[in-house]
């Protein structure tokens, strides 16, 4: 089984696994939240003005901060990673796949690019959910102005989407942690580790010190206020690439230790 027919397989898998409807509860609280700011059951301000309308990215940003900065979003996808592989390792069903494939490293890479395909997928639809609640709930009401880019708060429409992608880029690396921790660990175990590791970069990210330069989620808060200049961009991007190089070489090594792991 090549590397491309795991990823095939794997989605075609989730698509009507039961367990993937996790990812689907991002787009139900959006509603959620959408209805209970529409009956004023829930505040949200940004400037402490509650009179003040909002776009739609003004809200779509607000909506995501209550998701995020809570961590739903990623325990979620963490959870959603945990079920893929550390889950399917305790329950032997891996076991289908390596009899099936002469490369664990395949096995490995589909499942870890499967997974990251489907929590893409889940943040889009929480994305195009939040829109569409917003113009159906919000945008004609005298909560907001009906307009799409941001103009709250000195929001920027560029703003808020660099905010976003810069957040979800370090899910990327989580996930390649919870794989590797899933080798040790039962599901239960790895989540919890995973979610410490998750919790923490937040934490060093969210603060001003130089270890948080290194985290794409630092520059994503300051490129929401406006930080970031022509100057900022060489430290951006290096903090994308540092990412996507640890989560490489992560992968790597835990391909490296499942090559050398008894599943039974």
């Amino acid at each position: 089984m090549q590397f491309t027919n795991v990823i095939k397989s794997e989605l075609y898998k989730n698509f009507y696994r039961k367990s993937t409807c996790i990812l689907l509860i991002p787009v139900l609280l959006s509603f959620l939240i959408t209805l209970g700011f529409h009956t004023g059951a829930v505040s949200l301000s940004m400037t402490g003005n509650s009179s003040e309308t909002l776009s739609c990215m003004d809200y779509l940003f607000m909506n995501w901060m209550v998701l995020s900065s809570s961590g739903i979003i990623g325990l979620l996808f963490l959870l959603f990673a945990v079920f893929q592989f550390s889950g399917e390792i305790e329950r032997g069903q891996i076991k289908f796949f390596l009899l099936r494939s002469h490369s664990r490293t395949g096995v490995l890479f589909g499942k870890y690019f499967s997974t990251v395909i489907v929590s893409a997928l889940s943040a889009a639809f929480a994305f195009a959910g939040t829109v569409f609640f917003y113009y159906i709930m919000i945008g004609s009401s005298s909560q907001g102005n009906g307009s799409f880019p941001a103009s709250t708060g000195g929001l920027t429409t560029c703003g808020v989407l660099g905010y976003i992608g810069l957040s979800l880029i370090s899910f990327f690396l989580w996930i390649a942690v919870s794989f590797l921790l899933g080798l040790y660990f039962g599901p239960f175990v790895t989540f919890v580790l995973s979610a410490v590791f998750l919790y923490g970069g937040n934490y060093i990210s969210a603060q001003d010190m130089t270890v948080s330069r290194l985290f794409p989620s630092y520059w994503g808060s300051q490129l929401l206020l406006g930080s970031p200049s022509s100057d900022h961009l060489l430290p951006v991007l290096g903090s994308v690439l540092l990412t996507l190089v640890l989560t490489v070489i992560i992968l790597i090594f835990t391909s490296w230790r499942f090559n050398k792991t008894d599943i039974r």
